[in-house]
């Protein structure tokens, strides 16, 4: 089969078949409301690559707690942690729809190593460890002089993960409710459950650390309870990572057998993460195929079995994703930053138009906007995050954004000139 014929391909997840394996990854590129419901540009944005041809869509930047709502790193984000939000998702997933497509819920119950201690509040964590993001770690384009520590969390209680727990169960029935057709738990990077999967994070000494089976246990349960509140046929994930890519870390072999643990409780599908923010070269790299490399998706087919449906990230070669489809190791491919410098990149594909791809050239200009906490744009796409405006900005407004870029007072300027250039 080609490239083309495999990436076109139906897949099933549990009831629900998706028309295509090109799939669009979770970011938090959304710009809701202060308040945390989809705006019109939330919606324009998804819409824009669901005509683009994706057959899912995971969306991100989105809480299940107001814990997570009150200590996150960047903001705003979509809430699932209210009932009053329901009605708003509801558009959402309506808008998207319209155009054949279906989503799935993205949920944080916190953002753990990566929380943000705010108005006297603790942040939590599997242990009390920081996150050491090391100048030498960082990928293409990004730099933090002297590198960056995180403040200390302190470790969860076995009341605290049963709290949010709950949180993630009822989160996941608003989604549900508001018409998501799947959920995925975020249990990557340095968030909350991501820090009880590898010693290198978990050094607890009760029931959830130690052995593989125990570092599994909040996330395992976690989705235990997922499933027993969605039901059997409804899609159930998790976003997990995959390789510590750190001195002393755990390697694939590690993850994927905490995986395989996990799976048992109910678990459809697995995204698959490279790396994490102490790791961040690996985890946004610049290479295609980085993670099929390191034989991470074959790590995993084989603790987890062909039942658990696989999505490989970082992989834009359509050549590669498909013959990692045909091999076996994995049964889809998610994209992220490809999809905002082309959001017709599926529809390009399957259409044999490869030429004809605004490929991402890795200068990382999104991810240095969203560190600094403003409205994420793509210097290779004008129209990216104005979706909502109806026409392309001017080439000179986004010369603008570009050369501000680095200076959070000037990026927020500059994307205020953009956005009133279009009105």
């Amino acid at each position: 089969m080609t490239s083309t014929n495999v990436l076109a391909s139906p897949l099933k997840i549990n009831n629900l078949e998706i028309k295509n394996r090109i799939i669009l990854g979770p970011m938090a590129v959304l710009r809701p409301t202060e308040d945390g419901r989809p705006s019109d540009q939330t919606i324009a944005f998804l819409t824009r690559r669901a005509r683009g041809g994706v057959g899912l869509i995971i969306v991100g930047g989105s809480v299940a707690s107001e814990q997570a709502w009150n200590e996150s790193p960047f903001s705003p984000n979509i809430r699932f942690d209210k009932d009053e939000f329901i009605p708003d998702l509801k558009r959402l997933t309506d808008a998207v729809h319209a155009h054949g497509t279906p989503l799935f819920a993205q949920l944080f119950p916190s953002f753990g190593r990566m929380g943000v201690p705010r108005n006297g509040n603790a942040i939590s964590s599997a242990s009390p460890k920081p996150v050491n993001m090391g100048a030498g770690s960082l990928p293409e384009n990004l730099y933090i002089p002297g590198g960056r520590v995180t403040p200390l969390p302190k470790e969860a209680t076995t009341g605290e993960i049963k709290e949010l727990e709950a949180a993630v169960v009822a989160a996941a029935h608003r989604a549900k409710a508001a018409g998501f057709d799947g959920i995925e738990i975020g249990a990557h990077m340095c968030y909350f459950y991501s820090s009880f999967l590898s010693p290198l994070a978990n050094q607890r000494t009760d029931e959830y650390g130690g052995s593989a089976e125990n570092r599994a246990r909040a996330l395992r349960d976690a989705v235990a309870a997922v499933r027993a509140e969605v039901g059997p046929g409804y899609p159930v994930g998790i976003r997990m990572s995959v390789n510590d890519h750190m001195p002393g870390g755990q390697g694939p072999e590690g993850f994927a057998e905490v995986a395989a643990h996990i799976v048992k409780a109910g678990v459809d599908f697995i995204s698959l993460s490279e790396g994490n923010y102490e790791s961040m070269g690996e985890n946004v790299t610049s290479i295609s195929g980085n993670m099929l490399a390191h034989g991470e998706p074959q790590a995993f087919r084989k603790a987890v079995g062909s039942d658990v449906v696989l999505f490989l990230s970082s992989t834009p070669d359509p050549k590669q994703a498909a013959e990692a489809i045909n091999a076996g190791h994995v049964d889809a491919s998610m994209l992220a930053r490809q999809m905002l410098a082309d959001p017709d990149y599926a529809v390009k594909v399957f259409e044999g138009r490869e030429r004809e791809i605004v490929w991402c050239d890795h200068a990382n200009s999104c991810l240095r906007r969203l560190i600094f906490n403003v409205p994420v744009a793509c210097h290779k796409n004008p129209e990216m995050g104005g979706e909502d405006l109806g026409a392309k900005r001017s080439t000179l407004v986004q010369d603008a954004i570009v050369w501000a870029t680095g200076n959070r007072a000037l990026m927020t300027l500059a994307d205020k000139l953009a956005r009133m250039s279009q009105k």
